[in-house]
């Protein structure tokens, strides 16, 4: 398992600087992460089985799908060199560092979904934005819709294409009242389904290009930025999806216009599987789902409980919790009835990769090597990591 058969070795450039005295001291060396330190991780490790006990306890025998049982443990092995690790040598200063496998896990584990979010990210800014101003157009949703799009993924994906379909359309009716005709956006969207507290909130960040595409005369498609939305037009984009939203999850049995107190509808999900729909139900309202405290609400540290919330549409005034606005800034941000939009945040053109990522000054993970000794090193982690799941 920790026994690798022979390092990785990694090769420097020929004009690469060499390590001092042979040792492998430089300005910057390679520090492991210790995540069984973090108290996440000691968290998880000290609880998890009376976590589950309890579960099967409450539903009967049942417990938690498998899945999420396996997604925890998993958790606990990632980053432990205990758990299996690659062995890499600097062919200069022939150093040898232990670098642990990861779980990859897609749902729970900072460092792996930290990773993927990191990769996505450079992806996006270097093979798809291209460039071009971008404008974040963030959704949220009624608790009882969140409770739905958790566990119905067909539901969730029609529910954003619903969003999509409106806010390319609002893109392409300015671009018509401007004198350009059939204009086509382009936009991308991550599935959030967690908020702030770490409780269940499904909700959408959309990148849309803030302009539309037209067919060239001798050529391919130009692009033709338009201006910031205002928040009347926010606000009128709200009020489409709204009514949009609510037909369709009306078709599907989920009714958001009746009061919540009358007529409950019967939750098949409680009879699948009675402790998940639990837990994912006190998520969604911020609610204690387990232990002596089970029913009560999350306490909070470092908030004030009685702090005054933005509810209106506007300008941003000074007592607004909005601490980076200014008097007469637009908030290009609409709510109602438990749906919110915020599109503030813009970005003029993103800043490629190439801009912050390792540079021609990029060394080694022992401090000694040249251009793109780091990259090269973290090829060879990916190749080792992908091998220990092939194992599994």
């Amino acid at each position: 398992m920790g026994a690798a058969s022979a390092p990785v070795k990694v090769p420097l450039h020929s004009n690469s600087l060499r390590c001092r005295d042979g040792l492998g001291r430089a300005r910057s060396t390679y520090v492991r992460r210790r995540p069984e330190d973090t108290v996440l991780h000691q968290v998880v490790r000290e609880h998890l089985e009376t976590f589950l006990a309890e579960a099967r306890l409450r539903g009967g025998g049942e417990g938690l799908p498998r899945f999420v049982e396996r997604e925890l443990r998993e958790f606990l092995t990632c980053g432990v060199l205990a758990e299996g690790f690659a062995r890499f040598r600097c062919t200069d200063c022939e150093r040898e560092i232990l670098v642990a496998f990861s779980c990859k896990g897609r749902g729970f584990c900072p460092s792996c979904c930290g990773r993927r979010m990191a990769e996505l990210a450079a992806h996006l800014v270097d093979g798809v934005l291209g460039g071009l101003p971008v404008r974040q157009w963030v959704l949220t949703l009624p608790y009882r819709l969140r409770y739905a799009l958790a566990w119905d993924h067909q539901l969730c994906r029609a529910v954003l294409g619903v969003f999509m379909r409106a806010v390319l359309g609002f893109e392409r009716r300015r671009a018509e009242r401007r004198g350009i005709p059939d204009g086509a956006g382009g936009a991308v969207t991550a599935i959030q389904r967690f908020g702030s507290a770490l409780n269940t909130n499904v909700h959408f960040h959309t990148l849309v290009v803030q302009g539309v595409f037209i067919e060239g005369a001798e050529g391919p498609r130009r692009f033709l930025p338009l201006p910031a939305p205002t928040d009347g037009e926010v606000a009128r984009v709200l009020a489409s999806v709204r009514r949009r939203i609510i037909r369709l999850v009306g078709r599907h049995g989920v009714d958001l216009e009746e009061p919540s107190g009358e007529a409950q509808p019967f939750d098949e999900r409680l009879f699948e599987c009675p402790m998940y729909a639990a837990i994912q139900g006190a998520a969604v309202l911020g609610r204690v789902a387990t232990g002596p405290r089970a029913g009560g609400p999350v306490q909070r540290v470092g908030r004030d409980r009685y702090a005054a919330e933005i509810t209106s549409t506007g300008h941003c005034t000074p007592t607004s919790r909005a601490s980076i606005c200014m008097r007469g800034w637009p908030c290009r941000r609409a709510t109602g009835s438990g749906w919110n939009i915020y599109a503030a945040t813009s970005c003029a053109r993103p800043l490629r990769r190439s801009a912050w990522r390792w540079g021609p000054t990029a060394r080694c993970c022992c401090g000694c090597g040249g251009p793109g000794a780091t990259a090269r090193v973290r090829f060879g982690l990916s190749r080792a990591s992908s091998s220990r799941s092939s194992r599994r």
